[in-house]
């Protein structure tokens, strides 16, 4: 950890890809970077197409020998796992930190949250009651029973690099499936050292492998491998796309990209929309995709709105994510400074104003990107068709309900928005107009709960299926129906 902090790179690293019951030496080797120096930290051997095989063959064998392990055993299995990780939080939490840019405590509530996922994936197995359903045959008995869909390839981002993976193999487990997870290669140590503690966990190790590599192609023959049955994919919506036109033949369960609407109705408690906006733009350095991405804002409240907002942007603390004061770090990636210094010229180059940041910290520098707030941003801002993902929160004023309902739905995402108004009648009636799969009121549009279903409203960009709870439970199994007559 010391090296990590201080941005001191080590020899490459003999914890990158598990696969079939040894941690794989092959391959070249990808340098991992910490985003608050800007140094490398590692260097992690990067698995190859052979090395996808391996863990695919590895993954199917182990899915055949425990597909029919019972429900109990299994859920089991992931209250194991969620054990494991708390053993481990403290030590996760610091490397996790480091290696994204997260304040500690974020990365520590990460953590916290990724044992939580095991532990719900474990309830929600043993609470499927099965069915029995009636048919007019008096002769018939009717099983109604899930199945598991075999190997899972799991692809997944960056910004949360434990939560997510965990709510992907969780209930894959939970289920009796196997999976193989590639992870982003920017945050793979963290990913083998969450791999290195989950072999202290009670399940057949077989069933969860690490493919570790920063190459395209490698990841590209995982999701074409003819032992992967299906295909769990976060991030961007263009890349969620090409998977989806490759693979028209597996079973897909994509959460793609969002540009979150919050809508702000002419009888909004100010202060409490303010605290929400700022906690959805700024928190995680606004680097999630269920972050305030166009806040539309009744007329008569749009100036007051913008200055509070802005108000709570300044009391940011930017530093040292391994410091217990800071409450934002540095950006992940140091090139997303282009794309979100680029949103906000564009708009101001529109006629927005700027009110509070728009530039990166002149003390620290590099990644670490000021809570910026817009004022007066029209329509046609890139900020209001594209994700920005970063600290930004742009507002804009409208006059009637109406056009608050169709600038919130504009655009092509549909994945999370927000309401805020007093009126519970309003809260229903707009929240069901708006075309998203969560539709979050008087809080945060980041609010979000394990068990909650989560994914993009149909015809969007936002993806398919849903994670979350008993809504996951229909996306890693099968149904079978068996008709036995009695007679």
């Amino acid at each position: 950890m010391d090296a990590a902090r201080n941005g001191a790179a080590s020899e490459c690293v003999a914890l990158s890809s598990w696969i079939a019951g040894k941690w794989s030496t092959s391959g070249g080797t990808f340098e991992v970077y910490s985003p608050t120096t800007g140094s490398v930290i590692d260097r992690l051997r990067s698995a190859g197409s052979a090395d996808v095989d391996e863990a695919a063959a590895a993954a199917r064998q182990a899915f055949e020998r425990y597909r029919a392990t019972p429900a109990p055993v299994r859920a089991g299995w992931c209250l194991s796992a969620s054990a494991a990780v708390l053993a481990h939080e403290d030590r996760l939490a610091r490397e996790l930190s480091a290696e994204h840019g997260k304040p500690v405590a974020d990365a520590l509530a990460e953590v916290r949250s990724a044992a939580n996922g095991f532990r719900m994936a474990a309830g929600v197995v043993l609470g499927d009651p099965g069915e029995s359903p009636s048919v007019a045959d008096a002769g018939k008995r009717i099983a109604v029973r899930r199945e598991p869909l075999g190997v899972w390839a799991v692809i997944t981002p960056w910004n949360f690099p434990l939560n997510i993976p965990v709510e992907y193999i969780g209930p894959a487990l939970s289920t009796g499936n196997a999976v193989v997870w590639k992870p982003a290669p920017t945050t793979a140590r963290i990913a083998a050292l969450f791999r290195e503690v989950l072999l202290d966990a009670d399940f057949p190790q077989d069933l969860l492998q690490l493919v570790v590599t920063d190459e395209l192609t490698v990841a590209q023959h995982l999701t074409a491998h003819p032992m992967v049955s299906a295909i769990g994919f976060t991030g961007g919506s263009a890349a969620g796309e090409a998977i989806e036109r490759a693979h028209p033949g597996k079973h897909l369960l994509l959460e793609l990209g969002g540009n979150t609407a919050v809508v702000v109705l002419d009888d909004a408690d100010l202060d409490a929309a303010a605290d929400a906006i700022a906690a959805s733009a700024f928190w995680n350095a606004g680097q999630v995709c269920s972050a305030a991405g166009k806040v539309l804002v009744a007329r008569p409240l749009h100036d007051a709105l913008a200055q509070r907002v802005a108000d709570r942007a300044r009391k940011t603390v930017l530093g040292d994510p391994l410091e217990p004061g800071t409450t934002q770090g540095p950006l992940h990636l140091a090139a997303s400074v282009e794309r979100i210094q680029a949103h906000v010229d564009d708009a101001c180059s529109r006629g927005a104003r700027l009110l509070t940041g728009g530039a990166v910290d002149a003390r620290l520098g590099g990644g670490f990107y000021l809570p910026t707030v817009l004022a007066d941003v029209p329509e046609d801002a890139a900020a209001f068709h594209e994700e920005t993902f970063g600290p930004v929160a742009a507002l804009s004023a409208y006059d009637t309900e109406e056009e608050l309902i169709a600038a919130a739905n504009a655009g092509s995402y549909g994945l999370v928005a927000a309401v805020h108004t007093r009126s519970a009648s309003r809260a229903f009636r707009v929240s069901e107009a708006l075309e998203a799969g969560l539709v979050v009121v008087n809080d945060s549009s980041n609010y979000w709960e394990l068990n909650l279903p989560f994914g993009g409203a149909h015809g969007r960009r936002s993806g398919r299926g849903r994670l979350g709870g008993r809504f996951a439970l229909s996306e890693f199994t099968q149904v079978k129906a068996i008709a036995i007559d009695i007679r």
